[in-house]
C-alpha cells in the first residue's frame, strides 16, 4: 500500500460544486475498489464558508473513509481569480513540506479535475518503476455541456473519452492548428481527425511526484517550477493510460481565439514572453487522445512535428 498527500485549492461556489460532485465522485470511484492507500492525507485549502458546505456533502464522508482530511483555512478576501498563482504557490509549498515531513508521495489536484478509470493504479505503477513523477495532460472540456454525462455511473476510459471528445472546451477548439481563429494563448496546440487528437504543448504538468527539498521553494505552476528540476519523469503520451478531464467553465479564458489563423512565427514570438525556455523542448512530445480501440493516426504526429520544428527554429 502507498502513502500519499493529496492537496486541493477550492474556492468559489461553482468550483466547490464541481469539487464535491465531480472531482470527489471520480476520486472515490477510482479508489473504492482499490486498496491503494494507507496513512494518507487530503489537504483542502479553502475559506471558512466553503468548509461548512464541504463538510455537509456525502462525498466528503466517503473521502474521510479513505484519507485523513485537513483543512488549511484561507481568509475569504484573499481568495480571488487574480491571486490564483500566488495561492497555488502557497498550496504547493505547504503540501511539499507536509509530504516531506511525513515521507509521503505528493499529488497536486485541482477542484475541476475528473479522474478516469485506473488513474491512480497506472500512475503508481510508473513510480514503482523508478520514475520520480508522472507528467501528463488532461482533456479540457466544457463543464456546462459535459456535466450531465458525468454525474451518474462510473464510465469506462473509452466512454470518458467520448464525452470529452464531443464536449471540448472553446480553448482547445481554438488551439486546433487548422482553426481560422487560432488561439491567443497557445500553451497547447492540437491536430485532429474525426476520432483522435494529437497535442503538442509548452505546458506539460507533473501531478504526482516523489517530493524533494527543492520543492519547498517552488511556485505553483508545476509545468514551469517542477518539470525542469525532475531527474526521471515519466511522460504519459497516451491519454488513456492516466485518463483525466479538466472541467472548465465555457467562459474561462473566453474569448480564447484571435481573428488570425495559426502561424509558427507568431507562436514563437508569443512563447518568448509567455513561457520559459526550459519548456520549449516539450513541443517534441506528441500526446495522443483516443479510445483504446482506435489506432494511432501517425499522419497527425508527422504533421504536428513539422510545425513544432518550425516553431522551434523561430525560437533559436
Amino acid at each position: 500500500m502507498y502513502q500519499i498527500c493529496m492537496s486541493n485549492l477550492v474556492f468559489g461556489p461553482s468550483y466547490v460544486n464541481i469539487f464535491l460532485n465531480f472531482h470527489l465522485k471520480s476520486l472515490i470511484e477510482n479508489l473504492s475498489d482499490q486498496n491503494l492507500f494507507s496513512h494518507s492525507y487530503y489537504l483542502i485549502f479553502t475559506d471558512e464558508e466553503s468548509i461548512s458546505l464541504i463538510e455537509k456533502h456525502p462525498n466528503f464522508d466517503q473521502l474521510k473513509s479513505i484519507f485523513k482530511v485537513h483543512f488549511i483555512k484561507i481568509e475569504k478576501d484573499a481568495l480571488s481569480y487574480q491571486a490564483r498563482y500566488q495561492l497555488q504557490t502557497y498550496q504547493s509549498q505547504v503540501t511539499a513540506q507536509f509530504a516531506l515531513t511525513n515521507n509521503l508521495l505528493l499529488h497536486m489536484a485541482a477542484a475541476d479535475l475528473y479522474y478516469g478509470e485506473n488513474y491512480f493504479v497506472n500512475t503508481l505503477a510508473r513510480l514503482d518503476q523508478g520514475f520520480d513523477a508522472v507528467v501528463h495532460v488532461p482533456m479540457r472540456v466544457a463543464y456546462e455541456s459535459a456535466a450531465q454525462y458525468l454525474s451518474d455511473r462510473k464510465l469506462s476510459v473509452d466512454e470518458l473519452f467520448e464525452v470529452a471528445f464531443n464536449n471540448l472546451h472553446p480553448l482547445w477548439l481554438a488551439s486546433n492548428w487548422n482553426s481560422p481563429y487560432f488561439s491567443k494563448i497557445p500553451y497547447h496546440m492540437i491536430w485532429s481527425d474525426e476520432r483522435t487528437i494529437c497535442l503538442r504543448g509548452f505546458s506539460l504538468s507533473p501531478v504526482t511526484v516523489v517530493p524533494k527539498d527543492w520543492m519547498l521553494g517552488a511556485g505553483g505552476c508545476t509545468d514551469i517550477t517542477y518539470l525542469p528540476n525532475l531527474q526521471n519523469p515519466y511522460y504519459c503520451l497516451d491519454w488513456s493510460e492516466v485518463p483525466m478531464l479538466e472541467l472548465g467553465h465555457i467562459m474561462s479564458f473566453y474569448p480564447p481565439f484571435s481573428t488570425l489563423p495559426s502561424n509558427a512565427k507568431r507562436v514563437a514570438d508569443w512563447a518568448r514572453t509567455a513561457t520559459v525556455p526550459s519548456n520549449f523542448d516539450n513541443l517534441n512530445k506528441a500526446v495522443i487522445f483516443k479510445k483504446t480501440t482506435e489506432e494511432v493516426n501517425v499522419d497527425l504526429i508527422t504533421q504536428s512535428q513539422i510545425i513544432a520544428n518550425e516553431i522551434l527554429s523561430n525560437l533559436l
